[in-house]
């Protein structure tokens, strides 16, 4: 029985998580991580941001780097997704000033590290614990309760007047005299009352000087470093991002025992706004809090291909590993480590789970979809491995079927143009972009969807001192729907130097330096694309690194 027509290898391929939040069993997520060097650099005590796309693993990294910290007995992590934030109706309630509407999202990050705290002391109480325990249940109330604010509105006097009449009459006698007295009198009073009115206003505030001592106080008492987990902040609203960035600079970034780490998407976050009354808001990228790293660059399978190859061939062989009986792969197989395993799912194997890893485009959650699709389909063809062209065919359907289908109509229609010229006209599948357009709000979606992935950043061009390029790629899945036609690419122009092996030859920057993408890509049916003729002294400069130049 080959690994395809296996029951309880099928059942596996099958139960591999697409998302990482999806694996309950958090054993199975430590299991299945791999490690290209980005740990050692976040396992630390600096504030840091963490770029990537989605299905880069940023969720799954974060998940890792919990586990991590956890081991030095004194960290307590606390991991939040920002999608889950909102519990208050404010957070929706568009009539409310905005810092109003963060406010309540930055409370709702103060109860969860409230009570992972308390979680904390239960759990492993220390001789100090009575302590923090009053110090948690004031750091409750000034989370949790409202300020309440006494205003005097206006004082009001009111005047009382009155008047009483009194008629007194006497009669007195003798034997021989008898006299009549006769009295009137008139009685008047007055009053003054003073009404004071004073109206009792109930704010949500949070007193920063008390929250910072408070956190201080308890992770001394309680001997804690914590660590802060934001995973996901891109899913908040972009013009929210800085008023939250501005409440935890100053909740938590002065308490020196706790450390903040945000994965984010790079071209979807703000962090930092300027106002005309208070300057700068949010958190300054480089001074209050650093870029860790961007995970897309950890994966661009063109720099490192056999680097790549083997981190994608690890991820799958421990993916499948942790969803089959313990020791099923070796004991049925003889697979005990990821080379074995490609080796035993796939034909030709080195060259078929290159493909494969090359057709990921540095994306995980692509890698196990496109693997999964050329899977079932070999088991539905019958066939006892996974064959390069069933990888390709995974590929285009992921393509169509995933990415394509959710692009907005600007976006398939700048993608169509962006084809046609690089890949129907140039026969080529690379692109420089000049570094002042790198923000362009279209290229950034277009990145962000999956359908372009950055090569290279700051690529210099010795000829035009001071000028600067991001090398772009079209998706994979772009490329191989045109194999077979009249628009099928061509590959290198140095055919000594191309891998006859690869269904998608490898760029050759000598052929990328050509093709410049201008700002013309916002304006359909205006020229797209211009070409730049190249020196054999530019083609040579073309294999120089950015640093070389």
């Amino acid at each position: 029985m080959s690994v395809i027509s296996d029951p309880v290898i099928q059942k596996a391929v099958a139960n591999i998580k697409q998302r990482s939040e999806k694996q309950r069993d958090i054993q199975k997520s430590l299991e299945s991580f791999v490690d290209l060097g980005v740990i050692p650099q976040i396992a630390t005590e600096n504030n840091q941001i963490v770029y990537g796309r989605r299905g880069t693993g940023k969720t799954h990294l974060f998940n890792y780097l919990g586990a991590e910290l956890s081991k030095t007995p004194q960290a307590k992590v606390v991991y939040i997704d920002c999608r889950t934030l909102g519990s208050s109706s404010q957070f929706s309630d568009f009539t409310l000033p905005i810092e109003h509407r963060c406010l309540a999202l930055f409370k709702d990050i103060l109860a969860e590290v409230h009570d992972a705290l308390l979680e904390r002391i239960i759990e492993t109480p220390t001789q100090h614990a009575n302590e923090v325990l009053d110090l948690l249940s004031r750091l409750e109330a000034a989370v949790m309760q409202p300020i309440v604010d006494r205003r005097i509105g206006s004082l009001s006097s009111k005047v009382q007047s009155g008047s009483e009449d009194l008629i007194s009459l006497g009669l007195t006698g003798k034997p021989v005299e008898v006299s009549v007295n006769l009295g009137f009198q008139t009685k008047k009073s007055s009053a003054t009352e003073k009404v004071i009115n004073e109206s009792v206003v109930y704010s949500d505030k949070v007193i920063f000087p008390a929250i910072n001592n408070l956190l201080r106080a308890i992770c001394e008492k309680a001997d804690l470093l914590l660590f802060i987990l934001l995973d996901e902040w891109s899913s908040l609203p972009i013009d929210i991002q800085p008023y939250l960035a501005e409440f935890i600079k100053r909740g938590f970034l002065p308490v020196n025992t706790v450390t903040v780490k945000i994965a984010s998407l790079e071209y979807r976050s703000n962090f930092s706004i300027k106002t005309p009354l208070a300057g700068l808001l949010g958190l300054e990228v480089g001074a209050d809090i650093a870029t860790g790293m961007d995970l897309d660059d950890h994966y661009v399978f063109d720099r490192n291909k056999d680097r790549v190859t083997k981190a994608f061939a690890d991820i799958l062989y421990n993916h499948v590993r942790s969803e089959v009986p313990e020791d099923y792969l070796q004991s049925k197989y003889g697979i005990t480590d990821s080379d074995k395993f490609v080796t035993t799912f796939f034909t030709n194997s080195t060259t078929s789970f290159q493909e494969l890893a090359r057709a990921a485009e540095g994306v995980a959650r692509d890698l196990i979809n496109i693997f999964t699709h050329a899977f079932f389909t070999s088991q539905r063809k019958e066939h006892s491995k996974i064959e390069k062209r069933t990888i390709t065919e995974a590929a285009q359907q992921w393509f169509e079927q995933d990415k394509a289908r959710e692009l907005a109509p600007e976006l398939s229609q700048a993608l169509r143009r962006i084809v046609e010229e690089v890949i129907g006209k140039k026969k080529a599948r690379s692109f420089m972009v000049p570094k002042e357009l790198e923000g362009n709000e279209l290229l950034q979606r277009l990145f962000d969807s999956r359908v372009l992935h950055l090569v290279m950043r700051g690529y210099a061009d010795k000829d035009n001192p001071g000028v600067r390029y991001n090398i772009y790629t079209l998706d994979y899945g772009t490329y191989v729907s045109l194999l077979g036609t009249s628009k099928s690419p061509e590959g290198f122009e140095d055919k000594s130097v191309v891998d006859a092996d690869f269904v998608v030859p490898f760029d050759d920057r000598r052929s990328i330096r050509r093709i410049i993408l201008t700002s013309e890509v916002l304006h359909p049916g205006e020229q797209l694309l211009f070409t730049v003729e190249a020196s054999p002294e530019r083609l040579e400069q073309s294999h120089q690194s950015p640093d070389e130049s």
